[in-house]
């Protein structure tokens, strides 16, 4: 079969935003399954069944992506990090910033106290992290130069973020 790209924009029955991009590829007669944002945490199991549906139920996911920590983004990926075997997860987490963050929040006098609220004021990706660690899925940042399977990523560089 010659090499392909399938984009896949999901409805994720929302009349606010959101998005919900599942994709596979096909390189040198090897195929790719991605997944870039989830929607909302009740799209998450839609997204599963749609991917075992439509691209022939498979079990590993090559990598999932999340661009921003937003709910209708990152929310239905727990079921998808969940569901699946996942090559890696990619995806910025500031606490993991903290010790860098620390002199611009004079409100914080530790690391580990800005680390916490980090954690807290972003619960979408917290908990991503922590199904990741616990299901010892890798996770790396997706700052400007990487490639993630046969895209580049543009944006952002980390002294932007």
């Amino acid at each position: 079969m010659e090499d392909f790209f399938e984009i896949d924009f999901m409805d994720i029955e929302s009349t606010e935003s959101g998005d919900a991009i599942p994709l596979r590829y096909q390189v040198n007669d090897t195929k790719y399954i991605h997944v870039v944002d989830g929607g909302y945490q009740a799209t998450g199991d839609d997204l599963v069944e749609y991917i075992k549906r439509y691209y022939d139920r498979p079990t590993y996911l090559d990598n999932v992506i999340v661009t921003h920590p937003d709910g209708d983004h990152a929310g239905g990926l727990r079921a998808v990090l969940e569901g699946f075997e996942i090559g890696a997860l990619w995806m910025l987490r500031p606490w993991a910033y903290a010790n860098e963050l620390l002199p611009r929040f004079s409100r914080f006098t530790s690391v580990d106290n800005l680390r916490k609220r980090l954690r807290e004021i972003y619960p979408n990706i917290a908990a991503l992290e922590d199904i990741a660690v616990d299901r010892e899925i890798p996770i790396y940042e997706p700052f400007q130069g990487a490639n993630i399977g046969e895209f580049h990523v543009v944006a952002p560089a980390k002294p932007r973020y």
